[in-house]
Protein backbone atom coordinates (compact mmCIF):
# COMPACT_ATOMS: atom_id res chain seq x y z
CA UNK A 1 0.00 0.00 0.00
CA UNK A 2 3.02 2.28 0.23
CA UNK A 3 2.76 2.97 -3.50
CA UNK A 4 -0.96 3.73 -3.41
CA UNK A 5 -0.37 7.51 -3.37
CA UNK A 6 1.65 7.28 -6.60
CA UNK A 7 -1.07 5.15 -8.21
CA UNK A 8 -3.65 7.75 -7.15
CA UNK A 9 -1.53 10.60 -8.51
CA UNK A 10 -0.90 8.95 -11.90
CA UNK A 11 -4.43 7.55 -12.17
CA UNK A 12 -5.92 10.93 -11.29
CA UNK A 13 -3.79 12.67 -13.92
CA UNK A 14 -4.81 10.14 -16.59
CA UNK A 15 -8.51 10.59 -15.81
CA UNK A 16 -8.12 14.39 -15.83
CA UNK A 17 -6.26 14.38 -19.15
CA UNK A 18 -8.74 12.12 -20.92
CA UNK A 19 -11.75 13.76 -19.25
CA UNK A 20 -10.52 17.24 -20.16
CA UNK A 21 -9.67 16.23 -23.71
CA UNK A 22 -13.06 14.67 -24.47
CA UNK A 23 -14.84 17.51 -22.69
CA UNK A 24 -13.13 20.00 -25.02
CA UNK A 25 -13.87 17.95 -28.15
CA UNK A 26 -17.53 17.42 -27.32
CA UNK A 27 -18.04 21.02 -26.19
CA UNK A 28 -16.37 22.41 -29.32
CA UNK A 29 -18.48 20.10 -31.47
CA UNK A 30 -21.67 21.40 -29.86
CA UNK A 31 -20.40 24.99 -30.29
CA UNK A 32 -19.78 24.41 -34.01
CA UNK A 33 -23.35 23.15 -34.35
CA UNK A 34 -24.48 26.61 -33.23
CA UNK A 35 -21.89 28.26 -35.53
CA UNK A 36 -19.69 29.92 -32.91
CA UNK A 37 -16.45 31.51 -34.16
CA UNK A 38 -13.08 29.83 -33.46
CA UNK A 39 -11.97 32.77 -31.31
CA UNK A 40 -15.13 32.59 -29.19
CA UNK A 41 -14.80 28.79 -28.88
CA UNK A 42 -11.25 29.29 -27.67
CA UNK A 43 -12.15 32.01 -25.16
CA UNK A 44 -15.20 30.23 -23.73
CA UNK A 45 -15.83 26.56 -24.54
CA UNK A 46 -12.22 25.36 -24.87
CA UNK A 47 -10.99 27.57 -22.03
CA UNK A 48 -13.66 26.37 -19.63
CA UNK A 49 -13.25 22.77 -20.72
CA UNK A 50 -9.48 22.76 -20.32
CA UNK A 51 -9.89 24.55 -16.96
CA UNK A 52 -12.31 21.92 -15.68
CA UNK A 53 -9.48 19.79 -14.17
CA UNK A 54 -8.25 22.83 -12.20
CA UNK A 55 -11.80 23.56 -11.04
CA UNK A 56 -12.43 20.05 -9.76
CA UNK A 57 -8.97 19.74 -8.17
CA UNK A 58 -9.07 23.14 -6.44
CA UNK A 59 -12.62 22.66 -5.17
CA UNK A 60 -11.81 19.17 -3.89
CA UNK A 61 -8.59 20.44 -2.25
CA UNK A 62 -10.33 23.39 -0.57
CA UNK A 63 -13.19 21.29 0.77
CA UNK A 64 -10.76 18.71 2.17
CA UNK A 65 -8.68 21.40 3.92
CA UNK A 66 -5.72 21.51 1.50
CA UNK A 67 -5.96 25.25 0.85
CA UNK A 68 -2.34 25.66 -0.29
CA UNK A 69 -2.98 23.06 -2.98
CA UNK A 70 -6.18 24.82 -4.07
CA UNK A 71 -4.39 28.13 -4.66
CA UNK A 72 -1.09 26.62 -5.80
CA UNK A 73 -2.91 24.63 -8.47
CA UNK A 74 -4.40 27.79 -10.02
CA UNK A 75 -1.28 29.96 -9.75
CA UNK A 76 0.95 27.15 -11.02
CA UNK A 77 -1.43 26.31 -13.87
CA UNK A 78 -1.58 29.92 -15.03
CA UNK A 79 2.21 30.21 -14.96
CA UNK A 80 2.51 26.93 -16.86
CA UNK A 81 -0.12 28.06 -19.41
CA UNK A 82 1.91 31.13 -20.33
CA UNK A 83 5.50 29.96 -19.95
CA UNK A 84 5.48 26.20 -20.58
CA UNK A 85 2.50 25.81 -22.90
CA UNK A 86 2.71 29.20 -24.63
CA UNK A 87 6.51 28.98 -24.88
CA UNK A 88 6.53 25.42 -26.23
CA UNK A 89 3.75 26.20 -28.72
CA UNK A 90 5.59 29.28 -30.05
CA UNK A 91 8.84 27.33 -30.24
CA UNK A 92 7.19 24.61 -32.32
CA UNK A 93 5.31 26.96 -34.62
CA UNK A 94 5.20 30.78 -34.22
CA UNK A 95 1.76 32.31 -34.71
CA UNK A 96 0.05 35.65 -35.30
CA UNK A 97 -2.43 37.17 -32.86
CA UNK A 98 -5.24 39.67 -33.33
CA UNK A 99 -5.38 43.23 -32.05
CA UNK A 100 -8.32 42.26 -29.82
CA UNK A 101 -6.28 39.49 -28.20
CA UNK A 102 -3.70 42.06 -27.13
CA UNK A 103 -5.80 45.12 -26.33
CA UNK A 104 -8.82 43.43 -24.77
CA UNK A 105 -8.32 39.79 -23.81
CA UNK A 106 -4.73 40.26 -22.67
CA UNK A 107 -5.68 43.28 -20.58
CA UNK A 108 -8.58 41.41 -18.98
CA UNK A 109 -6.20 38.56 -18.11
CA UNK A 110 -3.76 41.04 -16.54
CA UNK A 111 -6.63 42.66 -14.59
CA UNK A 112 -7.69 39.29 -13.16
CA UNK A 113 -4.05 38.55 -12.27
CA UNK A 114 -3.67 41.85 -10.38
CA UNK A 115 -6.99 41.33 -8.59
CA UNK A 116 -5.86 37.86 -7.45
CA UNK A 117 -2.62 39.33 -6.06
CA UNK A 118 -4.55 42.02 -4.15
CA UNK A 119 -7.14 39.51 -2.91
CA UNK A 120 -4.41 37.30 -1.44
CA UNK A 121 -2.78 40.28 0.33
CA UNK A 122 -4.94 40.05 3.49
CA UNK A 123 -4.42 36.29 3.84
CA UNK A 124 -7.89 35.15 2.79
CA UNK A 125 -9.89 34.64 -0.36
CA UNK A 126 -13.41 35.30 0.91
CA UNK A 127 -16.82 34.33 -0.42
CA UNK A 128 -17.48 37.93 -1.45
CA UNK A 129 -14.23 38.02 -3.47
CA UNK A 130 -15.16 34.70 -5.05
CA UNK A 131 -18.61 35.93 -6.05
CA UNK A 132 -17.13 39.16 -7.47
CA UNK A 133 -14.64 37.09 -9.52
CA UNK A 134 -17.44 34.95 -10.94
CA UNK A 135 -19.54 38.01 -11.79
CA UNK A 136 -16.59 39.69 -13.55
CA UNK A 137 -16.04 36.50 -15.53
CA UNK A 138 -19.71 36.38 -16.55
CA UNK A 139 -19.53 40.02 -17.70
CA UNK A 140 -16.43 39.23 -19.75
CA UNK A 141 -18.04 36.18 -21.41
CA UNK A 142 -21.26 38.08 -22.16
CA UNK A 143 -19.27 40.95 -23.65
CA UNK A 144 -17.23 38.48 -25.75
CA UNK A 145 -20.44 36.95 -27.08
CA UNK A 146 -21.84 40.39 -27.88
CA UNK A 147 -18.63 41.58 -29.52
CA UNK A 148 -18.37 38.40 -31.59
CA UNK A 149 -21.87 38.88 -32.98
CA UNK A 150 -21.36 42.62 -33.45
CA UNK A 151 -18.16 42.19 -35.45
CA UNK A 152 -19.98 39.89 -37.85
CA UNK A 153 -16.69 38.44 -39.12
CA UNK A 154 -17.22 36.00 -41.95
CA UNK A 155 -15.92 32.55 -41.20
CA UNK A 156 -16.38 29.10 -42.65
CA UNK A 157 -17.81 26.89 -39.95
CA UNK A 158 -16.90 23.22 -39.61
CA UNK A 159 -19.70 20.69 -39.47
CA UNK A 160 -20.17 18.85 -36.15
CA UNK A 161 -18.46 15.46 -36.09
CA UNK A 162 -21.04 13.77 -33.85
CA UNK A 163 -24.73 14.04 -33.09
CA UNK A 164 -25.92 16.25 -30.23
CA UNK A 165 -27.04 13.20 -28.21
CA UNK A 166 -23.65 11.49 -28.51
CA UNK A 167 -21.87 14.70 -27.51
CA UNK A 168 -24.06 14.95 -24.39
CA UNK A 169 -23.14 11.37 -23.44
CA UNK A 170 -19.43 12.19 -23.95
CA UNK A 171 -19.79 15.33 -21.83
CA UNK A 172 -21.38 13.41 -18.95
CA UNK A 173 -18.68 10.72 -19.10
CA UNK A 174 -16.00 13.44 -19.20
CA UNK A 175 -17.36 15.16 -16.10
CA UNK A 176 -17.44 11.83 -14.28
CA UNK A 177 -13.79 11.18 -15.19
CA UNK A 178 -12.85 14.70 -14.02
CA UNK A 179 -14.66 14.24 -10.71
CA UNK A 180 -13.01 10.89 -9.89
CA UNK A 181 -9.65 12.04 -11.24
CA UNK A 182 -9.57 15.22 -9.16
CA UNK A 183 -10.36 13.34 -5.96
CA UNK A 184 -7.63 10.77 -6.63
CA UNK A 185 -5.09 13.44 -7.57
CA UNK A 186 -5.63 15.52 -4.42
CA UNK A 187 -5.37 12.48 -2.15
CA UNK A 188 -2.26 11.17 -3.90
CA UNK A 189 -0.50 14.55 -4.07
CA UNK A 190 -1.15 15.41 -0.41
CA UNK A 191 0.18 12.00 0.69
CA UNK A 192 3.30 12.39 -1.46
CA UNK A 193 3.92 15.86 -0.01
CA UNK A 194 3.66 14.38 3.50
CA UNK A 195 6.07 11.54 2.66
CA UNK A 196 8.61 13.72 0.87
CA UNK A 197 8.50 16.35 3.59
CA UNK A 198 7.80 19.21 1.16
CA UNK A 199 5.12 21.88 1.15
CA UNK A 200 1.81 21.12 -0.56
CA UNK A 201 2.32 24.46 -2.33
CA UNK A 202 5.44 23.10 -4.08
CA UNK A 203 3.79 19.80 -5.05
CA UNK A 204 0.72 21.62 -6.35
CA UNK A 205 2.76 24.05 -8.50
CA UNK A 206 5.31 21.56 -9.85
CA UNK A 207 3.23 18.39 -10.32
CA UNK A 208 -0.49 19.03 -9.88
CA UNK A 209 -0.57 22.32 -11.83
CA UNK A 210 1.39 20.97 -14.79
CA UNK A 211 -0.74 17.83 -14.82
CA UNK A 212 -4.02 19.75 -14.86
CA UNK A 213 -2.60 22.02 -17.59
CA UNK A 214 -1.94 19.16 -20.01
CA UNK A 215 -5.37 19.58 -21.70
CA UNK A 216 -4.38 23.19 -22.50
CA UNK A 217 -1.09 21.97 -23.96
CA UNK A 218 -2.83 19.40 -26.17
CA UNK A 219 -5.47 21.92 -27.28
CA UNK A 220 -2.90 24.63 -28.06
CA UNK A 221 -0.54 22.44 -30.06
CA UNK A 222 -3.43 20.87 -31.99
CA UNK A 223 -4.95 24.26 -32.81
CA UNK A 224 -1.59 25.65 -33.98
CA UNK A 225 -1.09 22.83 -36.46
CA UNK A 226 -4.67 23.26 -37.65
CA UNK A 227 -3.86 26.98 -38.16
CA UNK A 228 -6.74 27.94 -35.86
CA UNK A 229 -4.92 30.95 -34.42
CA UNK A 230 -7.98 32.23 -32.56
CA UNK A 231 -8.17 29.06 -30.51
CA UNK A 232 -4.40 29.01 -29.86
CA UNK A 233 -4.03 32.33 -28.09
CA UNK A 234 -7.65 32.39 -26.95
CA UNK A 235 -7.09 29.10 -25.12
CA UNK A 236 -4.04 30.37 -23.23
CA UNK A 237 -5.55 33.72 -22.25
CA UNK A 238 -9.05 32.36 -21.70
CA UNK A 239 -7.83 29.51 -19.51
CA UNK A 240 -5.97 31.93 -17.25
CA UNK A 241 -9.04 34.12 -16.92
CA UNK A 242 -11.24 31.10 -16.22
CA UNK A 243 -8.77 29.67 -13.70
CA UNK A 244 -9.11 32.83 -11.58
CA UNK A 245 -12.70 33.81 -12.31
CA UNK A 246 -14.28 30.36 -12.38
CA UNK A 247 -11.90 28.00 -10.58
CA UNK A 248 -10.94 30.22 -7.62
CA UNK A 249 -14.19 32.19 -7.87
CA UNK A 250 -16.43 29.13 -7.57
CA UNK A 251 -14.10 27.40 -5.08
CA UNK A 252 -13.99 30.36 -2.69
CA UNK A 253 -17.73 30.98 -3.11
CA UNK A 254 -18.24 27.47 -1.74
CA UNK A 255 -15.46 27.52 0.84
CA UNK A 256 -13.23 30.55 1.66
CA UNK A 257 -9.50 29.88 1.36
CA UNK A 258 -7.01 31.02 3.97
CA UNK A 259 -3.80 32.06 2.25
CA UNK A 260 -0.27 32.37 3.62
CA UNK A 261 0.62 35.46 1.59
CA UNK A 262 4.30 35.28 2.56
CA UNK A 263 4.53 31.71 1.22
CA UNK A 264 2.81 32.57 -2.04
CA UNK A 265 4.22 36.08 -2.48
CA UNK A 266 7.06 35.07 -4.83
CA UNK A 267 4.75 32.79 -6.87
CA UNK A 268 2.19 35.57 -7.28
CA UNK A 269 4.92 38.01 -8.35
CA UNK A 270 6.21 35.49 -10.90
CA UNK A 271 2.62 35.05 -12.10
CA UNK A 272 2.20 38.80 -12.65
CA UNK A 273 5.57 38.92 -14.39
CA UNK A 274 4.66 36.10 -16.79
CA UNK A 275 1.30 37.80 -17.52
CA UNK A 276 3.13 40.98 -18.56
CA UNK A 277 5.65 38.90 -20.56
CA UNK A 278 2.79 37.30 -22.51
CA UNK A 279 1.32 40.68 -23.45
CA UNK A 280 4.74 41.98 -24.50
CA UNK A 281 5.34 38.73 -26.40
CA UNK A 282 2.16 39.20 -28.43
CA UNK A 283 3.47 42.51 -29.75
CA UNK A 284 5.69 42.22 -32.82
CA UNK A 285 8.67 43.65 -30.93
CA UNK A 286 11.17 43.36 -33.79
CA UNK A 287 8.90 45.13 -36.28
CA UNK A 288 7.88 47.75 -33.72
CA UNK A 289 11.52 48.55 -32.98
CA UNK A 290 12.15 48.86 -36.71
CA UNK A 291 9.17 51.21 -37.04
CA UNK A 292 10.47 53.24 -34.09
CA UNK A 293 13.79 53.78 -35.86
CA UNK A 294 12.02 54.75 -39.10
CA UNK A 295 9.31 56.99 -37.67
CA UNK A 296 11.02 58.11 -34.45
CA UNK A 297 7.63 57.86 -32.76
CA UNK A 298 7.61 56.19 -29.34
CA UNK A 299 4.04 54.99 -29.97
CA UNK A 300 5.45 52.51 -32.50
CA UNK A 301 6.60 50.33 -29.59
CA UNK A 302 3.06 49.30 -28.64
CA UNK A 303 1.62 48.95 -32.13
CA UNK A 304 -0.77 45.99 -31.92
CA UNK A 305 -1.60 45.70 -35.61
CA UNK A 306 0.94 42.99 -36.38
CA UNK A 307 0.81 40.85 -33.24
CA UNK A 308 3.18 37.92 -33.52
CA UNK A 309 4.49 35.33 -31.02
CA UNK A 310 7.85 34.07 -32.27
CA UNK A 311 10.36 31.32 -31.47
CA UNK A 312 12.71 33.67 -29.58
CA UNK A 313 9.92 34.58 -27.18
CA UNK A 314 9.07 30.89 -26.82
CA UNK A 315 12.66 29.97 -25.98
CA UNK A 316 13.14 32.82 -23.49
CA UNK A 317 9.84 32.10 -21.79
CA UNK A 318 10.65 28.40 -21.40
CA UNK A 319 14.05 29.37 -19.98
CA UNK A 320 12.36 31.72 -17.48
CA UNK A 321 9.99 28.91 -16.46
CA UNK A 322 12.98 26.59 -15.87
CA UNK A 323 14.55 29.25 -13.64
CA UNK A 324 11.31 29.64 -11.70
CA UNK A 325 11.00 25.88 -11.08
CA UNK A 326 14.68 25.68 -10.09
CA UNK A 327 14.24 28.47 -7.51
CA UNK A 328 11.02 26.87 -6.28
CA UNK A 329 12.72 23.55 -5.62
Amino acid sequence: MQYLCYVQLIGGLILLIFGGNYLVEASSDVARKFKMSTLLIGLTIVSFGTSAPELLVSTSAALSGHTDMALGNVVGSNIANISFIGGLTALLLPFFVSVKSIKVDGMVMLLFSVLLFLACWDGELSRVEGIVAVLLLILYVVWSLYDSKKSGAKEEFESPKHSLLLNIVILLASFAALAFGSDMLVKGASEIALRWGVEERVISIVIVAVGTSLPELAASIASVYKKEVGITIGNIIGSNIFNIGAVLGITTSISPIHVSFENFKSDLIWFLLFSVILIIGMLNVRKNLSDLVKTRKITALWNCQNGYVGRLWGFLTLAAYAVYIYLLL
